[in-house]
Parts: structure tokens; sequence; C-alpha cells
């Protein structure tokens, strides 16, 4: 069990420097590794342009070492940025037009790309994108838009895209939904031996570089555009069924031309929308439980009815601000060897800016040094012989991880792996690649994508920053993806005297085809068919056309039970038999694996983080690749500063709490919803009839209050209440001075305690977030990345009185804060608002009989009826987020929720937990 070190953290507080401007130009952090030693000053440097644009900023490594900013930009007087220079990512230019509209982009490598659009006669919607590099221009998508035909209609297509032609080949819509939900799309790939060239208008010859396989998946939906009914490109068909919530409770599966079968059974939520028990096809039953006071997973169980047996028993402690620090599996037995205590369990400790800086486990006994290739299994027949070992991480001023101790004194198995960082970036290798900094760089192209994976492989990328080809000595691995930047086919060849071997794979929704070739003959045909709605669980199907191996069925049912993080620690069969047992170092790789056979085994494809592990070890993200040996990303963030000024951080060096879902930023479990028309409306009813309660004194009892207000931070509509950040952020500090006092008082339950706890550790989060606010958000003007398709906007939200409407002395009331996140991913047409975090005042979280025990040591407690209300949170997220949709088309709501209340609240706007 591990013990949590609170004096670590201790007199780490984080602090700003605001100029006469109140422009945040410098941020200090404390950093702490061990309790009974000094912190560190980290400083971050901004600098603002006349207008107040952040044009610099500088990281405390490259501050101390005065060895310039981490970027540098260029804005034009709208606020738009024109030029990005950054260490990691490289220079781009971005030239838009007066719509807004990117016309001219000039990447890092020097490749440029044009944007076509209609004229103006028309809506002026995007025709073709060209891209022109040193050696050949190209034409790599073309849209072709729908008319007004009778037929068009028919299909719902009027005005929408019909065929995309991109750098994987063509997706043609043939069908919608009033909705908006694709019902029926096909997609062809281009021949491998062509190159996305979309030249001229003639579309028959754009046809010929097209394979002659056309793939078509078609959908089913309810009237709220949910998935029913999925017919997959080979015709197998997925079943879904919702409550009355609109919570999954069922799932089924027909594989083509034989019976359904269940895949879900059941699925029981709490009253907060979290999933408590599932039941699967196979008889298995998984079951979570949750920290009361948090509503953090603290338990998953998962077990076989049939004979008791307790297949998984995870169970999960953690530091008061939500930091994973103890992992145990109950269901495993504690082991002896070697005169050593083998305990089921992981331990987990964190510096004083939430880094992970050691880790304790378990490991094969001959497992060797980590590297990129996956250890063999334990097999039933095997000694199945486990040890301790132990894990210290370092990391430099940027918060690059620069060392992975590794100790297992049992086995001896003990080594250092050194990742060698460059002086003027956060570009970083293994040091078997170069122990010298000031050759890092060389081994990255100008836009901060890695060209030598290890001795002896090279890496190629595309001309829009995907890994194209890893190349290995007689082998290689190459990809294709679609215009969204997602993965469409993977292609593995191996030349072994006068013979290649190439193993293929289709991506398609719902299922992956993979086949195997020697030469000319097809040695194997592989369909996987993919359950896109499963519960917790991952559920792939095997399906051999063709040449199955011995010893496994065909048709299997692999379920696939993960952790905290997704990682796949459990898979059993459609029997509840387990196929295999994995466990993970903290930043991934294989730390313990036993299967019931070695081609079993090999069938395993989704591991670390619920992604896919390809042949050269690296784990495929969605938007970028991760090598797990060095905890490092292959290229810099296509996202740009979403997550901090180091463009290859994992998880911000937290892999045991965190996860990154696409390789654009990390994030806790989540609550999530989709949003199409009707949700917007129900979301705008929501608001309008959402209300607070106030302690009416006369009537002993809460009553209705129509005296507040939400106000959007920094608005400058001269009729609204011109609340900026800097009276928020006062308002933010003082409560968390209250809140800070208010935990330590003897008074409160520990209950209470810990709720106060939490807010502290809320409200010095968003004051953080507010001076970074300051920095990047000036006179109202929003930053924007200068990356093409990605960029996020911050909004804040306070709860304020309505007398107070037009009184600027300073000293408004903030009775509740809300920060709102809104990602844009302009490539995919996608946007996710995301509410961050709120804040209540800490008057407003105590009862009445709290109150009457404070009078004495809060006397503002007693003078001051003025924060009793019931409501808050509720009232003011309904209020935020009807305002962050008006005038915005947002797919996707999502929150953190932190504690009871917020899980409940986002159960009452309809999201489901997603991990």
């Amino acid at each position: 069990m591990s013990i949590y070190h609170s004096a670590i953290d201790q007199k780490t507080p984080s602090i700003s420097v605001l100029d006469n401007r109140k422009l945040n130009v410098r941020s200090l952090e404390y950093l702490r590794t061990q309790a009974d030693e000094n912190s560190n000053e980290l400083i971050t440097l901004y600098e603002f342009n006349m207008q107040g644009f952040q044009v610099k900023s500088t990281d405390p490594r490259k501050n101390k070492n005065q060895s310039g900013p981490n970027f540098i930009r260029v804005f034009n007087l709208a606020g738009q940025a024109l030029r990005e220079e950054g260490v990691d990512g490289g220079r781009t230019i971005t030239l838009n037009d007066i719509e807004g509209r990117p016309v001219l982009t000039i990447n890092a490598i020097g490749v440029r790309q044009n944007h076509r659009y209609e004229d103006n006669t028309l809506p002026g919607r995007l025709l073709a994108i060209t891209e022109q590099t040193q050696e050949e221009e190209k034409t790599t998508e073309r849209l072709i838009w729908a008319g007004n035909t009778q037929q068009e209609k028919d299909y719902n297509l009027a005005g929408q895209c019909v065929r995309y032609y991109d750098t994987a080949g063509l997706t043609q819509l043939n069908s919608l939904s009033l909705t908006g939900v694709v019902l029926s799309q096909s997609q062809q790939l281009l021949v491998d031996t062509q190159n996305a060239d979309w030249i001229g208008e003639d579309q028959s010859l754009w046809q010929q570089k097209l394979s002659s396989d056309i793939y078509t998946t078609e959908n089913s939906t309810n009237a709220t555009g949910a998935l029913l009914i999925q017919t997959d490109a080979k015709g197998n068909i997925q079943r879904l069924a919702y409550d009355v919530a609109g919570q999954l409770k069922g799932c089924w599966l027909t594989l083509k031309g034989q019976a359904e079968q269940v895949i879900i059974k059941s699925l029981t939520y709490s009253a907060a929308g979290q999933k408590l028990r599932e039941e699967h096809g196979n008889g298995v039953i998984t079951e979570y439980s949750y920290e009361p006071e948090t509503q953090r997973l603290i338990g998953i169980t998962t077990h076989r009815p049939s004979d008791t047996k307790v297949l998984q028993d995870l169970r999960y402690q953690y530091d008061p601000v939500g930091n994973v620090i103890n992992i145990r599996n109950d269901a495993e037995a504690t082991r002896f060897w070697r005169n050593q205590k083998v305990v089921p369990e992981n331990n987990y400790t964190y510096d004083s800016l939430y880094q992970l800086i050691s880790a304790t486990g378990r490991e094969m006994a001959n497992i060797g040094q980590q590297n990129n290739q996956l250890p063999s299994p334990t097999l039933p027949s095997d000694n199945n012989t486990y040890t301790n070992y132990t894990r210290g991480y370092s990391y430099d001023h940027s918060g690059n991880l620069t060392q992975i101790r590794h100790s297992s004194p049992a086995t001896q198995n003990n080594y250092t792996t050194a990742i060698t960082i460059s002086n003027r970036s956060n570009r970083g290798v293994l040091s078997t690649l170069t122990t010298d900094p000031n050759q890092v760089d060389t081994l990255f192209d100008a836009g901060g994508h890695q060209t030598s994976l290890l001795p002896g492989q090279t890496l190629v990328w595309t001309s829009r920053g995907e890994l194209k080809q890893v190349n290995n000595g007689p082998g290689n691995e190459w990809y294709r993806y679609g215009s969204n930047g997602m993965r469409q086919l993977k292609v593995s060849e191996q030349q072994t005297q006068n013979t290649t071997q190439q193993q293929r794979v289709i991506y398609l929704p719902g299922l992956e085809l993979r086949t195997t070739q020697n030469s000319t003959t097809t040695t194997e045909e592989l369909h996987v068919i993919t359950l896109g709605e499963a519960g917790r669980a991952q559920v792939r199907v095997l399906h051999w056309e063709n040449s199955k191996p011995e010893g496994i069925n065909n048709n299997q049912l692999r379920y696939s039970y993960d952790n905290l993080i997704g990682s796949s620690q459990l898979e059993l069969d459609n029997q509840g038999q387990i196929i295999s047992e994995e466990e993970y170092y903290p930043f991934g790789g294989t730390a313990l694996w036993a299967a019931s056979s070695q081609i079993e085994a090999n069938y395993k494809t989704i591991r670390y983080s619920g992604k896919e592990r390809d042949a050269t070890g690296l784990y495929y993200y969605g938007y970028r690749y991760y090598q797990p040996w060095s905890g490092r990303w292959l290229s810099a963030d296509p996202a740009g500063t979403i997550d901090g000024l180091n463009l290859y951080r994992m998880v911000r060096n937290n892999p045991v709490s965190f996860q990154d879902e696409n390789g654009l930023a990390p994030e806790r479990g989540k609550y999530t919803k989709e949003v199409n028309f009707l949700d917007e409306l129900k979301f705008k009813l929501a608001a309008k009839n959402s209300h607070v309660v106030k302690w009416n004194k006369k009537e002993s009892n809460y009553t209705k209050n129509k005296l507040l207000k939400v106000v959007r931070v920094g608005d400058s509509d001269p009729s609204g209440y011109l609340l900026g950040h800097e009276e928020l952020l006062k308002g933010i500090e003082q409560s968390q001075i209250i809140y800070s006092r208010l935990e330590e008082n003897p008074s409160l339950s520990e209950k209470s305690k810990t709720n106060l706890s939490l807010g502290s550790e809320i409200s010095g989060y968003m004051a953080r977030t507010i001076k970074d606010t300051i920095s990047e958000y000036a006179e109202g003007h929003k930053y924007r990345s200068n990356h093409p398709d990605f960029y996020a906007e911050t909004d804040f939200f306070a709860l304020m009185d309505k007398s107070e409407k037009n009184d600027y002395s300073g000293e408004r009331k903030i009775y509740a804060a809300m920060e709102v996140k809104v990602y844009h991913d302009l490539k995919n047409k996608q946007s996710e608002l995301h509410v961050n975090y709120a804040l209540a005042h800490p008057y407003t979280q105590l009862s009445n009989e709290e109150r009457a025990l404070l009078q004495e040591a809060e006397p503002a407690i007693a003078t001051n009826r003025e924060y009793n209300f019931k409501g808050v949170g509720k009232f003011l997220t309904m209020k935020a987020i009807k305002k962050s949709l008006k005038g915005q088309k947002i797919n996707r709501i999502s929150t953190d929720a932190i504690n009871v209340r917020s899980a409940a609240i986002a159960e009452n706007l309809g999201m489901r937990r997603a991990s």
C-alpha cells in the first residue's frame, strides 16, 4: 500500500508576474522531488507586442540557459498568427482570405499547400487542395459536391460533399440521415503503385488510380442519431439497444451467414451515469465501484459466475488531486521467490509538478531490458516466475524525460535508459543514437519528425507530417492516411532469400481486413470485426476466410478487459476462458505477459492504452506514434501548444493517471455526449428552466432565486457586466485562501474537508489558467494556434449578482466560476466543448449545520448570508453551455466529473462515462 507524502507539495505555489497592461510576462513554479530538499524555481517567460499578442514564449530550461525562446509568432492586426516559429515543430506560415479561410500554408519542410474554393456566386466551399514540394506539385484532395436533384434530395445529399478524393483514395457518401449521420458510405483505396494526384477534371482518369475493391458500410439510426445497426463491408451486422436515458443496454453481432449472438447481455448504471455492472455474452460479469466523495473509479472486478472464479480485481488509491498512487490486483496471489515477496500491486510517487518519479511493480524474471521487441509470453507449460522491480524517472526543466532507471535485484536486471535532449529544442532520442545534445536535431527533419528510430532504422514522413515508412534492412512497413489524418492502410514487407512476405491491414468502419501473401500467393485472409460499443471491454472477432492456423478457433471472440487508462490487461474467449494476461510499465512496454498458447498470443494487437502496437514496436494513436521505450512521441504535437510548450511530452509525464485518446492532448476518464440539433434544443430548454435556490430565513427553507446571472468573462459588450480576467482572478484567489483555511478547521467532517481540499486544488489550478489566459488573450482577442487543422479556445464564465452589474469598484461577488475549452478539428469539421473545471465560492459548499459550527472561526459566514445557495454548479453549467453553443457548431460535449455532484450534472445532461 502506498502512502501519500504531502510534504513534497508544501510551499510549491504557482506565481504569475503581470506587466502594467496586466499581461502575464512571467510564470513561476516550484519543483521538488524529495520532501527534505529545497525546491527549484522554474521560470517561464512571455513577451507581447504593442497590440497585446504573445509573440515569444520561453520555457524554464531555455530561460536558464539563455538559449532563446521556444516560440516566436507574428500576428496581423486582427490577431491571426501569420507565422509561427517553434524550436520543436519548426516554422509555419499561414495566410487566410478575408473570410478567415486558409488559402496558403507553408510548413516547416517547405511544402506549400494551397486551398481552392468556389467563387463568390456559390457558397464558397472547398474544392481542392494542392501541395507543392521542391520536386513536384500534386492535387492531393478534390471535393465533389452534390447538387439539388430529386434523387440527391431523396438521400439527403443536397449540398453535401458526395465524393472526396484524398491521399488514401476515394470516400463516397451514398446516404445521410436528417440528423447528419452517415447512413451509407463507400471507400476505394489507391492502388499501391499510385500516389494521390487528382489533376484535371476527368473523374474517369482518377478512377484508374483506384483499386477495383469497393468497401461499403451501412448504418441505421434512431431519431436522435444514435447508431442502431451497422453492416460492415463484409456483411457482418452489429445491433445496439439503448435505455430510456440513451445509455447502451445491449449489443449483438451477426456474422455473415450465421445466427445472431449476444455480445452484451446487460448494463447497469449509477445515478451519475457511471457503469456499475456489465454482463457479456461469454457469461462474464464486470462490476465497478467508485469513491463516494469524488466518484473516482476505485475498483474493477471481473468474474465468472459459473465457477465463482475472480479473473480480475483491480483496486485503485489516489492522492487528494487524483493522481493514482497504488494499484492492486486482488485476483492474483502473492508469490515468494528468491527470498522476496512478490505482491500483485504497483506503487507510484510524484514530484510537486505531478510528474511520475518512481514506480514499483512485478515483471517476468527473464524479461531483460525493455526495447522495441515484445518479450516472449509465459505459457502454461513454463515455470511462471515473477520478480519485483523498481523504476525511477528523471526530467529536465522543460519536462523532457531524460532517464529511466530500472532495478530488479533478484534477477540482476538492472539498467538505465538514457534519452539525449537537444540543447536548442525538446527533440530527444535514445543515447544509442547519440549522446551529444548538439547532434540530436540532425536526427529530425525541419518539422520535428524523427528520422531515425533505432540504429539502422530510418523513418520517412509524408508532406503532411504523417509517418510514411519505416525501413529496417531487409524489411519495411509503410502506411497510408485519409484526409482526416487517420490511418487506412498498413503494409509490412519482409524479404527472405527470393521470397517477399507481405502483410496488409485495411482499416474500415467496424472491420479490419488482414491478409498475408508470399510473393503472389495469399497464405492467410483474416477479417477482424471490431465492436464499437461493448461496454468498457473491447471486443474483436477473428474470422478466417481461408488458411486458419492450427490451435485457434475460427470466429473466435476476444473480450479485452482494460484498466484505468484503457490498457488491455485480460483477454477472455466466448466461454470466459483466459486467452492472455498482460501488465505494463508506467510509460508502456510489457512487464508481464502470460498466454494460453503461442498461437493465441500472436493475434493480440491491442495493448497499452488500448492502442494498436505495430511490428516496429510503435503504438499508433491516430495523429501521432508513440515510442514506449523512451516515453516520447515520435513527432511534435500537430495541435501546437494545446498541452504546453513541450510538444513531445507524453501525458504531462503522468502516464498512470492520464491517457491520450488520439495523440493530441492528455485526459482523465470523462463523460461525453454527441450533440445533434435535437440535443441543442434540449440544452437550451434546460438552461432556460434551470435555477438556483437560496436559504429563506423567514420560511426556514430554500426558495427559488432569480437575482443571479451567468456572465462570460472578457465580453466587451458595453451593455454587459464588463467582467475582466483580472477581476475574476482576484475572486478565485480569495476563494483559494478561504478553502485552504476551512479545510484545516477541526470542526468539519472528513467528508467536508475532502471536498474543501478539492476546492482548494481547483481554485489554485484555475488561478494559474486564468493567468496564462491573460497572457494569451489580450483585449478580447483569443490566441489561435498556427496549425491549419487544430486550435483550442478557452472561455471563463462567472456567476454574479444582477444588482452589481454596474458596480466597477472591483469588489463584486463571484459566486462561482467555470472554465470551458472548445477544441476545433478543422480537418474533420468537428468541435468538442469541454467543461474543464467549475469552482463555487467555498461558503456555498457548507450546510446550515456547518455554518453554525463555524460562526466563531468564520464570522463572515454568520454576518453574510449572500452565499447560502444550492444548485449553483448545475445552473452555471447549463447557462455556460448554452452561451458556448450560440454561434458555433459543437459536435460533442465532455467533462471530467470529479465529484458526485459534477457526475450527477453530467448524467442529467445525458452524458455517458467514456472511460
